[in-house]
């Protein structure tokens, strides 16, 4: 396991960067809850980060099923391996996200033409704080555990 660039502190750092997306939307749409025509916007990136892990789970089978056919024969992997299998596994954990900002098109909620509520915005902001406050404490104590290794404690 390489613990400093690990694939969980990437994908961590690019949830903490979709959330952070997510508030500034949801700071806009509150900001402008009295304009007049104001539209919504909504963030997502879930499935994009569900569809790396997907592939990076993909790419570390693909790594253990290539470590034992090295032990049983090294020349096997090394002539097996197809430019396509090997452009797959130097794929960037980062390379295909995407943090998606959209308009809410649904119908406004009075006679101006706006459709924010809110209330539905403020619990979308402490849903979105939460979430931020869970991943960035997770990440912290991945980053304090490394820096113990690095010292040598035990913990």
């Amino acid at each position: 396991m390489d613990l400093i660039n690990n694939r969980t502190k990437e994908i961590a750092a690019m949830a903490l960067d979709g959330l952070h997306e997510r508030s500034k939307a949801i700071s806009a749409n509150t900001v402008n809850v009295l304009t007049p025509g104001y539209q919504r916007k909504e963030v997502s990136f879930e499935k994009s980060l569900r569809d790396i892990i997907q592939r990076e789970n993909e790419k570390e089978d693909i790594k253990i099923q290539n470590s034992i056919m090295y032990q049983q024969n090294p020349k096997t992997v090394l002539m097996g391996q197809s430019p396509e299998q090997i452009a797959f596994l130097n794929t960037q954990v980062s390379q295909d996200y995407l943090i998606d900002v959209t308009t809410d098109n649904s119908d406004a909620n009075g006679l101006d033409g706006n459709n924010v509520n809110l209330e539905s915005e403020m619990m979308d902001e402490a849903k979105n704080g939460m979430q931020y406050q869970v991943v960035a404490s997770l990440l912290s104590k991945s980053y304090a555990h490394l820096n113990m290794v690095i010292k040598g404690q035990n913990q």
